[in-house]
C-alpha cells in the first residue's frame, strides 16, 4: 500500500512537468530564462539564453511583450547568473531581479520596487526586456 501511494505522488508530479517548467530542482540548468503567458507555466512560452531588450519577439512563443504571467530562471552558475526584468523596452524603467534557479508561478502576487518608470506596479503583464547580470545583484 505504501509503495503504490509513492507511486501515485510521483505520477501526480510528473504530469506538472511540461515544456521546461520547474519542479525544484529536479531538472538541470539548461542556461535559459522562460516566461509563460499563463499563470503556473501554462500556455505559450518563451526561451532565451542571452539579453532580450524587447519582448515583442522571442521563440518559440512570438510575442511575450508584457504578457508574462509565470518566469523561470534556469540559468548555469557562472559569471552572468541572475536576470533583471524591466517594466520597459530597451532595459528601462524599473527591474526586479530573477535569481538564478528562481521561478514565480504567478507573477501577480509579485511588484517592480521603486527605482524607475513602472516602480509599485505588478510583474504581471508588465515585462518588456530582460538582461543577464552579474550573480551579486540579486
Amino acid at each position: 500500500m505504501r509503495k503504490l501511494r509513492k507511486v501515485a505522488i510521483v505520477s501526480a508530479l510528473a504530469a506538472l512537468t511540461f515544456a521546461g517548467a520547474p519542479l525544484a530542482a529536479a531538472q538541470a540548468a539548461d542556461g535559459n530564462f522562460y516566461a509563460w503567458r499563463d499563470v503556473n507555466y501554462g500556455g505559450p512560452y518563451c526561451a532565451w539564453q542571452g539579453d532580450d531588450s524587447n519582448w515583442s519577439t522571442c521563440s518559440p512563443g512570438g510575442n511575450m511583450l508584457n504578457q508574462a504571467s509565470s518566469v523561470w530562471n534556469n540559468g548555469y552558475a557562472e559569471t552572468y547568473d541572475d536576470v533583471n526584468v524591466y517594466w520597459g523596452s530597451g532595459y528601462s524603467g524599473a527591474s526586479k531581479c530573477i535569481g538564478r534557479g528562481g521561478y514565480i508561478a504567478d507573477l501577480s502576487y509579485y511588484t517592480f520596487p521603486y527605482n524607475g518608470t513602472g516602480g509599485g506596479e505588478t510583474l504581471n503583464n508588465n515585462i518588456a526586456s530582460h538582461k543577464w547580470v552579474l550573480n551579486s545583484t540579486c
